[in-house]
């Protein structure tokens, strides 16, 4: 079959549109494999689908982020109440705050802004870029990205005067290996980034086919953000990014899950507060496993969220699809008949094969 420029179009698009998408979202398209989520809601008021949405800047970095709450004690309550949530759980269930941050404006996201999206998608999204702006491979922020990251900053600064977690004794730093993500963390952090972030290929963006979403080598990653520690088996070249191919709705969900089930296992997060930078299309399937409503992230806009992780007992899991959210999707099924997720569809075409569909990565 041949593949033409407009069956690798998004539709809708999503990952290089400043507005983040449309207000849907895909629904849950793959069972929960380690770990069953949930949002508690209560906390932020981005998770209230009856509460009307309000811009992220100004409003919701004058309200503290969207806390409930707006007590100077507010995040002492948050921290108390999160902690008693655990205290009263049942065995294997935790609960941790996830605040989670799309990169501010890129290059593409410029470029999108001036050409048009219908054009976009049909064409350009596939070029390097044209007489005005270069986009292709991995663009960097463009001035308006980095001042709505230091926006950010602003507020994390403001609220640590009233004990937001923002320290690496209580938080725990994730970024995707594109650089608008490296310097998006960088700029929202700034000295407040004590802790080390760790990149994991799982939280890029949607991969392939569009030049902006090709990432740079590891050595070039390790230069530009030297502080930050690369995942172990991340290969130098990207090996999931082809012209021809599209990653889908359900191949993020797959890996959004394998990420999430991985910060929740051993060797994840041991930190309640947990931050991960990464980018619109990918976190828009990560709203939709956790469970929480269609909720569009615009370039530098961050929604925080709590969130429940249940274990999944091995008998809620029947012929490959699981009872723990009225999902009754199958489960992927690679080459070798195990659960998990072959780019293409091939095991290990472009170097790289889930082998499990759980911490395969």
């Amino acid at each position: 079959m041949t593949v033409t420029m407009m069956d690798l179009g998004d539709r809708p698009a999503v990952a290089a549109v400043k507005a983040g998408g449309p207000s849907s979202d895909p629904g849950v398209l793959c069972p929960p494999q380690k770990f069953d989520y949930k949002i508690v809601k209560g906390f932020f008021v981005q998770n209230d689908p009856s509460i009307p949405r309000v811009a992220f800047e100004p409003t919701l970095l004058e309200r503290n982020f969207g806390l409930v709450d707006t007590s100077p004690e507010r995040w002492a309550n948050l921290d108390r109440d999160v902690k008693r949530l655990q205290a009263d759980a049942e065995d294997g269930v935790q609960y941790k705050v996830f605040f989670l941050g799309r990169h501010g404006q890129g290059w593409h996201n410029a470029a999108v802004d001036v050409i048009g999206v219908d054009p976009w998608e049909a064409y350009w999204t596939f070029q390097y870029g044209n007489d005005e702006f270069t986009w292709g491979p991995d663009p960097e922020l463009t001035p308006e990205g980095i001042r709505q990251a230091r926006e950010v900053c602003k507020v994390w600064k403001r609220e640590k005067e009233f004990g937001a977690p923002v320290d690496k004794e209580r938080m725990k730093w994730y970024v995707s290996p594109l650089t608008r993500t490296g310097q998006t963390m960088q700029e929202s952090f700034q000295e407040l980034l004590t802790g080390v972030p760790e990149v994991w290929e799982d939280w890029r963006e949607i991969y392939g086919s569009h030049t902006c979403d090709l990432r740079s080598t590891r050595t070039q990653i390790a230069e530009r953000f030297p502080t930050f520690m690369i995942e172990k088996g991340f290969a130098e070249e990207d090996p999931l990014w082809t012209a021809d191919y599209r990653e889908t709705d359900k191949e993020m969900q797959i890996r959004s899950r394998r990420a999430f089930d991985r910060v929740f296992s051993e060797g994840g997060a041991e930190e309640l507060y947990v931050s991960i930078t990464s980018h619109s299309a990918i976190l828009r399937n990560v709203l939709a496993v956790l469970g929480h409503g269609p909720y569009p992230l615009q370039t530098g806009e961050m929604i925080p969220v709590v969130i429940k992780a249940t274990p999944v007992k091995q008998e809620q899991k029947v012929n490959g699809r699981s009872g723990t959210n009225g999902t009754n999707g199958p489960a992927d099924t690679n080459s070798n008949g195990v659960n998990g997720h072959a780019v293409n569809g091939q095991a290990g075409s472009n170097g790289h094969a889930y082998t499990n569909g759980v911490n395969g990565h």
